[in-house]
């Protein structure tokens, strides 16, 4: 997981690792069906570089304490769950100040600021790259529409 995501993610879920997850929530949900007991005589995985530890939630049909393990296929799920919520909270957070011109990028440093993500030589150009892209497949679906009818 990219750094910048892995701040992020951290802050969204109140700035402590282990992340304590929200009951509910679409990566609460999601761990929940994505773990798996742990196998015989296995031995637990431990957290690798780049990865976040998250608390496993509890509930009567999936008991923690048995479902402790996540699958590689989940990781990956549980990373573009992720992926998407930032997208959306710096999409939401950005397009208002969509036709500003060189002002976005102390916009991106507030966003940055704002959610966690500390500055390390990639994490400002990685967001905007982002941003960009987000904003023109907006404008492309705009010219769509506009197009469409007016004909």
């Amino acid at each position: 997981m990219p750094t910048y995501l892995r701040q992020w993610f951290i802050h969204h879920h109140g700035g402590k690792e282990p992340v304590h997850l929200l009951r509910g929530s679409c990566e609460s949900l999601l761990l929940q069906r994505a773990t798996v007991p742990l196998a015989p005589g296995a031995v637990p995985e431990r957290q690798q570089e780049g990865e976040v530890a998250v608390c496993i939630p509890d509930s009567k049909i999936h008991d923690a304490r048995k479902y402790n393990q996540i699958t590689e296929r989940g990781k990956k799920a549980m990373v573009a769950i992720i992926k998407s919520g930032f997208d959306l909270q710096l999409w939401n957070f950005l397009s208002d100040f969509g036709h500003i011109g060189r002002e976005k990028k102390e916009l991106i440093y507030l966003f940055m600021e704002q959610h966690g993500i500390e500055e390390d030589g990639t994490s400002w150009d990685t967001i905007a790259k982002i941003y960009q892209r987000q904003r023109k497949i907006y404008l492309t679906n705009q010219a769509k529409k506009r197009k469409k009818c007016s004909d």
